[in-house]
């Protein structure tokens, strides 16, 4: 057990952890492109201005979704260090990302009376997958992440103003941790609500001018706002996000109910095929269950104290981003870490039927050098079918039963 969020165990392991990581990042990185390159280049480009950042590059990859200040980082380094230093220096901080989300984690369930060795030796079997394809990818999701975890835990300690300039920081690299914006309202923490909006405001539109100059700064944020924003309004997809098959709903419910091309070789993996108007019906009703479940969530908890209300509310905002973003990889999943921890916490019992039917399809589905251990047909079957999709589905199911568990238990005392 770690009694207490101070202990050595919990000090130690996620620096040893996050060493790993970093060497793992290091021996993928440095000589290959990965999302990494994609960052690189794009800095380049906003440098040397009048590039469309956001226009589709098919044989260079997508910067997807990221507002422009989210390269800023990556432009400073360039104007001082050449790419291998750089290359070390992200390779680094991932390990280090990875190290803050095992620390904050750990603080973050202290409430709860933290995790059993065990239960984080499980944690880790489970669902180490979200951590190391960042590492071979060079994603930022271990970053938003690391924000987006220690904004919940300052939301514990009732720092509000702090949680939400990082959790608005969070949504200036990714844009979907905006949600904590409107959910933070309704949970009565104004003041983090509008320090998120503040903050997301100062980073994305006004920090880039003295980079970038205004009018290039008005010009790529026209670019960001025309292929992000613009089409949501329409009601149609983001042309800055590419259709493909992930974990959200919107990359798994269209596949399952019509031919979609998943791969180049045109595989599909449609159960039926049916009209655009009824797939659109079932996935807005697909949605609104989806929306109603995280809700029921939240309100079990409502009857919490503060720190574990703040937890199950802020898992609860997390697997919103993951369902409801357009695009949903197994990368991107380092942002609900916190809800899988919390799921670690289970099962109540051997007769807990829910929880080890979402450990066993957490398994199957994230399991490392998965295609080498169950073969090229089933991995493609768990892979294309929507396998992490219900699984994560049933998580929340499970997590609203702990919500509600703890609520009782709480009154009970």
């Amino acid at each position: 057990m770690i009694p207490k969020a101070n202990s050595l165990w919990s000090l130690v392991l996620p620096w040893c952890v996050g060493a790993v990581a970093a060497v793992l990042a290091l021996r993928n990185l440095l000589d290959t492109s990965g999302d990494l390159g994609i960052y690189l280049r794009a800095a380049r480009e906003l440098v040397e201005g009048g590039y469309d950042l956001y226009r589709d590059r098919p044989d260079q990859g997508l910067v997807v979704g990221y507002p422009p200040v989210a390269l800023l980082p990556f432009v400073a380094l360039e104007t001082w260090l050449d790419e291998t230093t750089i290359r070390w220096i992200w390779c680094l901080s991932l390990g280090v990302a990875t190290a803050l989300i095992l620390r904050l984690i750990a603080i973050a369930l202290h409430p709860f009376g933290g995790l059993s060795l065990g239960r984080w030796i499980v944690f880790g079997v489970l669902f180490q997958r979200c951590i190391a394809q960042n590492l071979t990818h060079g994603q930022m999701s271990l970053w938003v992440a690391a924000l987006m975890i220690y904004g919940a835990v300052l939301l514990q300690l009732r720092r509000d103003w702090s949680a939400g300039a990082l959790l608005g920081a969070a949504a200036a690299l990714k844009l979907t941790p905006l949600l904590f914006v409107p959910v933070l309202l309704l949970a009565a923490r104004p003041r983090a609500a509008l320090s998120g909006a503040l903050m997301f405001g100062l980073l994305v539109y006004v920090v880039p001018v003295p980079f970038l100059g205004l009018e290039e700064h008005i010009r790529v944020l026209q670019d960001f706002h025309r292929s992000t924003f613009a089409p949501l309004l329409a009601g149609e997809p983001a042309a800055v996000v590419f259709t493909a098959p992930s974990h959200s709903i919107q990359g798994t419910i269209p596949y399952l109910l019509q031919p979609l091309p998943l791969d180049e070789d045109g595989y599909t993996a449609n159960l039926l095929s049916l009209s655009d108007e009824l797939v659109r019906t079932i996935k807005l009703s697909w949605s609104a269950m989806i929306a109603l479940l995280l809700g029921g969530w939240i309100l079990a908890s409502w009857r919490l104290p503060s720190p574990l209300r703040i937890v199950h509310i802020a898992a609860a905002t997390m697997m919103a981003i993951a369902f409801f973003s357009p695009l949903t990889r197994v990368y991107h999943l380092a942002g609900a870490l916190l809800p899988f921890a919390l799921f670690c916490r289970g099962p109540r019992g051997l007769r807990d039927v829910l929880w080890w039917g979402v450990a066993l399809g957490a398994l199957a589905s994230l399991s490392l050098r998965q295609r080498k251990l169950i073969g090229e047909d089933l991995w493609r079957a768990i892979e294309t079918h929507g396998v992490l999709h219900f699984t994560m589905v049933a998580m929340c199911l499970w997590l609203w039963q702990l919500a509600r568990h703890d609520a009782a238990a709480h009154r009970a005392a």
